[in-house]
């Protein structure tokens, strides 16, 4: 055969031929490796949506995104430890899947309870760093503190703990157990005060959460109360110079000075803790939160109408509460006191008497204003006959 200038060699066709219409040569290799390239990357722990594809006795097939559809085994489907009923799953359901093996040289494992309690961790740190206030069940203890539900389980020691009645200092160990058995089943205010997801340790407080609840609750009592408002208390705590009420969040302070109209040596006298009682808000200090309180003022004041209930010369029974160099305080009702005066009474009288001692006397003066009265006491047989009399 023979060739004509016309007919040009092949290969001076392909070296004319352009660039963009020469067909695209790749191997099966490079397409392998474009497909696996596009497939996600999981490793253990990640928690992933799935799409349940297939249900075997044994075993739930989840399509996860991968070359070949996961497995969920039947250990991984349900906590058998949990209360609640166990679940059922569908064809076609989005479920939510821990990766437990990933994929390998075979299919990858997966697990729906513990993606669940993976789940429930995220929460759980979520409120731990915005420092949320949690309402937990108490579901048991031991001599440490308690455990309680607030998703997974933490602890509760005792020096957290504000919920257990106080014990005997010298008490066993099977009294403590008792007064922490009381607690089982209460739901209580806790604080995330340590979490670590590694070591599986969550650790809780009652005292930083009612600490931080009481504050929360001051800032809008302080906005509510007002100066010469009269509010409900109970008394939380009482020390040498006053009492300390709660008025439903903040407590406010009542002086001992501010608790009787009546002289007051000790306030263990007239209150005592859990009391309930009335006060009058004497003072505010938003800046430094403080409250001062008046129980006294919250009643009506005695002095007040004083010279509608005594008269000058008038007899009246009183009782010595308070001795001094220059006479005695009597005691004529609750908030009125008079002064028996040791120019009227003569030292032997003043000598003769004694705190607690109950006496008639006579009202010699009243000056409302300035809360005096003048007392003098009657001798006995005059007393004796001004009894008789009445």
């Amino acid at each position: 055969m023979t060739t004509t200038d016309d007919a040009p060699a092949a290969g001076a066709v392909a070296e004319t031929m352009p660039p963009d219409e020469m067909p695209a040569l790749e191997s099966m290799e490079a397409l392998l490796e474009e497909a696996t390239a596009q497939l996600p990357s999981i490793g253990r722990g990640d928690v992933l949506e799935g799409v349940v594809v297939g249900i075997e006795p044994d075993e739930i097939l989840v399509d996860i995104g991968l070359k070949a559809e996961g497995f969920v085994p039947e250990r991984e489907q349900w906590d058998n430890r949990l209360e609640e009923p166990r679940p059922t799953y569908s064809l076609g359901e989005t479920v939510l899947v821990y990766v437990v093996q990933p994929e390998g040289d075979g299919r990858a494992m997966l697990s729906f309870r513990r993606a669940e309690q993976e789940k429930v961790w995220r929460a759980t740190e979520e409120l731990f760093e915005k420092g949320e206030i949690i309402d937990a069940t108490i579901l048991e203890y031991n001599k440490g503190g308690v455990l309680v539900d607030v998703g997974p389980r933490g602890f509760v020691p005792l020096s957290q703990l504000t919920s257990l009645r106080r014990g005997a200092s010298d008490e066993t160990e099977d009294e403590l157990a008792a007064r922490l058995a009381e607690l089982v089943g209460r739901k209580i205010n806790v604080k995330i005060i340590e979490l670590d997801r590694r070591r599986n340790r969550l650790i809780l407080s009652e005292r930083v959460a009612e600490r931080e609840v009481r504050s929360r609750r001051r800032e809008v009592l302080l906005d509510e109360l007002q100066v010469g408002q009269v509010r409900q208390g109970i008394v939380s705590n009482i020390c040498s110079f006053g009492a300390f009420v709660d008025l439903g969040g903040a407590d406010g302070l009542a002086h001992i000075s501010e608790l009787s109209w009546s002289r007051v040596e000790s306030p263990e006298e007239i209150l005592k803790p859990g009391q309930e009682i009335e006060v009058y808000v004497l003072s505010l200090d938003r800046e430094d939160k403080k409250i001062a309180l008046s129980l006294r003022r919250a009643t009506k004041d005695p002095w007040q109408s004083l010279e509608s209930k005594y008269g000058v010369n008038e007899i009246v029974e009183g009782e010595v509460t308070k001795l001094a160099p220059f006479g005695a305080f009597v005691r004529l009702t609750d908030g009125i006191e008079g002064l028996a005066h040791a120019s009227d009474l003569g030292d032997a009288a003043l000598d003769s008497m004694r705190e607690g001692d109950f006496g008639k006397f006579q009202i010699l003066s009243i000056d409302a204003g300035r809360r005096r009265i003048r007392l003098s006491p009657l001798p006995t047989e005059v007393a004796d006959s001004a009894t008789m009399e009445a």
